[in-house]
């Protein structure tokens, strides 16, 4: 056996196609042990210890950026600022219930796994706080946009209520000129395809006639998220200040046209996002179900109802 081959042994790392779970299960052990672990160790400790393997630094980078981020998704860390730069600790140890077959574990706890999401059967004896999954999601955020944007919190309503503030600030927004239609695209169709502004395809088009959208405007190096209000063909905009906030605003406008933000396949268990899936609900999907697709899931029925419950449904 080789050098290489026998570090690769060391590091549990059969395949090249099981080098990210091999670097997220060492970052994830490692912050968990030391409590706090800066950026620059976590990368220098990595290259160092997949050294003798001759693994591009570009490749190790990706793995390096994906497994954090894939973490701080799930809630299993913290990111941290200090005097000398970013830093990782471990979230209180807790354990995540919701009625499926499995719970979910997160944070300080010494279960060591390659698997982005640690998962133990419902019977196992682990003593953990047990933390409902809605409780650990939190009230919808659209919910804190609104009130974080100058809104007044609307408990009873949906995202519609955000969507609707965002169109009275668009509203009184900047001017823009439609001079230059090629510029923009609009969110303006409906369909189980969503599409891109790029093209545009699905439900983006270049901007026809008055109404509130969710659009893009391209110049120069950048990409500007907004939201659009045409009136007798003048435009305003207001761009929100969040990605995340804009794709909640998106599920508001989809559901005041009646339209669906979710879809579910029974018989093959899927779940599906007509919308890009707001941060929250996709932390829900990412720590109960599978991901098949971009914005497929299996999920269970009670992971589901969360979900559902986040984003609402059109009204009838």
């Amino acid at each position: 056996m080789s050098k290489g081959s026998l570090w690769a042994a060391v590091l549990h790392l059969d395949t090249e196609e099981a080098l990210p779970g091999s670097v997220l299960r060492h970052i994830r052990d490692a912050i968990r042990e030391g409590g706090f672990v800066s950026r620059g160790r976590i990368t220098s400790g990595i290259k160092e210890a997949y050294r003798p393997l001759g693994i591009a630094e570009d490749t190790l980078r990706v793995a390096i950026d994906d497994a954090i981020g894939v973490l701080m998704r799930s809630g299993d860390i913290d990111e941290l600022a200090t005097g000398a730069g970013r830093g990782y600790a471990p979230t209180t140890p807790r354990r995540l219930v919701w009625g499926g077959a499995d719970n979910v574990v997160l944070g300080a706890v010494a279960l060591s796994s390659s698997d982005p999401i640690r998962r133990l059967p419902v019977d196992d004896k682990m003593e953990l706080i047990a933390t409902p999954l809605h409780v650990e999601l939190g009230r919808p955020a659209w919910r804190d946009a609104l009130v974080e944007l100058g809104g007044s919190d609307q408990p009873q309503d949906d995202a519609k209520a955000l969507s609707e503030y965002a169109r009275a600030l668009a509203s009184s927004g900047e001017r823009y000129s439609l001079d230059e239609p090629q510029n923009l695209a609009v969110l303006s169709g409906s369909g189980a395809y969503f599409g891109t502004a790029d093209g545009p395809s699905g439900r983006w088009a270049r901007a026809d006639g008055d109404g509130c959208f969710a659009a893009t405007i391209s110049g120069g190096y950048r990409k500007r998220r907004v939201i659009l209000v045409i009136e007798n063909g003048k435009a305003t905009v207001w761009e929100p200040p969040t990605r995340d906030i804009w794709h909640w605003i998106i599920v508001g406008i989809t559901l005041s046209a009646g339209q669906p933000v979710w879809a579910v396949n029974r018989e093959a268990g899927t779940f599906e996002f007509l919308t890009p899936p707001p941060r929250q609900v996709e932390r829900a999907a990412l720590l109960t179900g599978d991901q098949f697709n971009a914005w497929s899931w299996r999920l269970d029925d009670q992971a589901r109802g969360v979900i559902e419950s986040l984003l609402g449904s059109p009204r009838t």
